[in-house]
């Protein structure tokens, strides 16, 4: 290994002997555990932020598929309501007399209008 010679104060220096007499190893051997383990934090740090911003892209992901679930999920209703037109339409015709239809039939048969 090189050695690597670094000023630190007192207090840190005090504080370093006691943690690693606490483990029973080297200063040295505590503060190359201490680099290392710092590295290993960085690591982590940036693996935690690419995993942050890919859940972002999931959840927006899962908010888009949700809208079209709802949107899908208002069809059937949307495709009864087209029913009911059909058949307003079809009682309108069936009511209406001769005159009636023919104007319909360039007019269009006026079924969202009153009934009377």
């Amino acid at each position: 290994m090189e050695p690597l010679t670094i000023r630190i104060r007192e207090d840190t220096k005090q504080s370093l002997e006691s943690e690693a007499d606490e483990y029973g190893i080297s200063v040295s051997e505590y503060v190359r555990d201490l680099i290392e383990q710092g590295r290993e934090y960085d690591d982590l740090a940036d693996r935690l932020e690419s995993r942050e911003q890919r859940i972002d892209e999931l959840e927006s992901q899962l908010r888009k598929r949700s809208n079209i679930e709802d949107k899908i999920e208002d069809l059937p209703d949307k495709i009864r309501d087209a029913d009911s037109y059909m058949e307003r339409r079809q009682r309108k015709l069936d009511a209406a007399t001769l005159p009636q239809r023919l104007k319909w039939k360039f007019t269009g048969v006026p079924v969202d209008a009153d009934e009377s």
